[in-house]
């Protein structure tokens, strides 16, 4: 199998998973995971927002417009399920509770689609209203307290939601809140820590990161700092990210499925959503520096999840990717996530015409 048909034949396995993750909830929303015990489980809005950018992105390299039809009856739900106040929940669907990081993530999606469609009213206002709420909860000292997954902790991931504003602003053009956004960064900035790790970059408060996490900060970081041009922050997360390719060859070329504020490894599996995010972000530091050592990470991190991926077997699995390798490891074991499936199309998506992708 030549690279080019092997990338042909991994994108489009992925992305019929992500139609059928969609499929069986009829349409309400990307499934959460499949299981295969329990089966596929509820619609997960904040997920399915962030998948659209990704199935836009494949209606061109796919040369596929049903993808950006998908994608715009995914916004068009999510709009549908927005609370009166502009929050969107966290969870799974049927959840009542607003979710600060889930409305965030959300935002990626409905930017995507006023980006294609300007004159989309019903997706403007959602989006409109969703800033609106979102900086109504921001505090004064730029974090957001209120409406976390885990109550009373802010976590460093957060910077992933500072990006989603920024990302909806490049539609609502508002001075405002690209200031508030930069003092919301300058908060999460504060945890750079003297050996590159980020304080609180995990789920619960002093507890190891799983990569999932760790991408979403460093890439947080990273992006806003690009907008806001803050040059400051732009060589920490940078920094940051050097950091976990020396602590990768420490390891002799393998990644940790979580990491905790020393670097301490937990090498008995292997995070896939994370190492499929490392690969995008990776691949931004090539873009942005033209370091070989960034164009061999990016091919790295997704070498080592490949062969997670089946492409025959259950239909329910083929193209899926799950949580964990192995399938039992400690991030989401025996689930299929849509999320790692998402990250994956996207690390796989500057590879395309790339021959000798899989030597790199």
């Amino acid at each position: 199998m030549d690279s080019n048909n092997e990338w042909e034949l991994r994108t489009r396995a992925a992305i019929q998973w992500l139609r059928k993750s969609i499929a069986v909830t009829g349409g309400q929303g990307s499934s959460h995971s499949w299981h295969p015990l329990w089966g596929w489980s509820k619609p997960y809005p904040e997920t399915t927002g962030y998948i659209i950018p990704t199935l836009f992105d494949y209606a061109t390299l796919h040369q596929d417009a049903s993808l950006k039809h998908l994608a715009i009856d995914c916004a068009h739900w999510l709009c549908s399920i927005q609370m009166p106040n502009g929050a969107f929940t966290g969870l799974l669907l049927g959840n009542t509770q607003p979710s600060i990081f889930n409305s965030t993530q959300i935002l990626f999606g409905l930017t995507r689609v006023l980006q294609h469609d300007p004159g989309n009213k019903p997706v403007h206002q959602a989006l409109q209203k969703c800033v609106w709420w979102l900086l109504s909860m921001l505090e004064t000292d730029g974090s957001w307290k209120r409406h976390a997954f885990v109550p009373g902790f802010t976590p460093s991931y957060y910077t992933r939601a500072v990006l989603g504003l920024l990302i909806a602003n490049e539609v609502l053009q508002d001075a405002a809140i690209r200031s508030r956004m930069h003092h919301a960064l300058n908060f999460y900035a504060l945890r750079f820590q003297r050996n590159h790790a980020i304080l609180d970059w995990g789920f619960k408060p002093g507890k190891a990161a799983f990569t999932h996490t760790i991408a979403y900060t460093v890439e947080g970081f990273l992006q806003c700092s690009l907008i806001l041009k803050d040059d400051v922050i732009r060589q920490k997360s940078i920094a940051a990210a050097d950091q976990l390719l020396l602590e990768r060859e420490k390891a002799g070329g393998r990644t940790a499925g979580r990491y905790d504020a020393n670097w301490k490894g937990d090498y008995a599996f292997t995070c896939v959503a994370g190492n499929a995010q490392l690969s995008v972000l990776y691949q931004r530091l090539f873009e942005l520096t033209g370091e070989k050592k960034y164009r061999i990470a990016r091919a790295t991190f997704l070498q080592e999840i490949l062969k997670s991926q089946k492409l025959s077997g259950n239909l329910n699995r083929v193209g899926g990717l799950p949580g964990s390798m192995p399938i039992w490891g400690a991030y989401l074991p025996f689930r299929y996530p849509n999320w790692a499936a998402k990250f994956f199309l996207d690390a796989m998506a500057p590879f395309q015409n790339d021959e000798h992708w899989l030597k790199q």
